[in-house]
């Protein structure tokens, strides 16, 4: 046999084989993949806000908006409701009221803000447990709601006290 024909044969046999390997069926293999979705449920508080008021035109009302809103995120099945309450007790005197205005507060989700929520009243905190916020929402991501803010102080507040400070405290509660 001659160089020729050993490469001829060579030839034929490789084209052989590779043509088997073509026509053979590939061998099908499965994967499962397991998704796994943590509970997560988080708020984060709106940034300072200041109220300025100016008793000059005899009103010692003034109303203010966050610039920064609020954060919610909540995948619970069975739903959630913003809470509020006031957590500083102190210094509060001539505070006579202070109230979130459901007319410039926004709630996450299909979740409304139905009314006013007094805060203080009569330099004391109206609420010192949470009181809802908001009706229930489920599944959101949101960021940036904003809350309205109006307080009213007495005229006896002084112009030479700086600023009364009231904290907010925001919490995500069951239905």
């Amino acid at each position: 046999m001659n160089t020729f024909s050993m490469k001829r044969i060579a030839l034929l046999l490789f084209a052989g084989v590779l043509g088997l390997a073509v026509l053979q069926p590939a061998a099908a293999q499965t994967q499962e993949v397991t998704v796994t979705v943590n509970s997560i449920n988080e708020i984060v508080a709106p940034g300072s806000v200041n109220i300025n008021i100016d008793p000059s035109n005899g009103n010692f009302t003034g109303t203010a908006t966050t610039s920064n809103g609020y954060d919610v995120t909540s995948n619970d099945p069975n739903g959630r409701i913003v809470s509020v309450n006031v957590s500083n007790n102190n210094s509060l005197g001539e505070v006579e009221s202070l109230k979130i205005l459901s007319n410039g507060t926004e709630a996450p989700g299909n979740a409304k803000v139905s009314s006013d929520l007094t805060l203080v009243t009569d330099g004391s905190a109206a609420i010192s447990n949470a009181t809802d916020l908001t009706s229930s929402f489920t599944g959101v991501d949101v960021d940036g709601l904003p809350v309205q803010f109006q307080a009213t102080v007495s005229p006896d507040f002084s112009p030479n006290q700086n600023s009364t400070s009231i904290e907010v405290t925001y919490t995500l509660t069951s239905p």
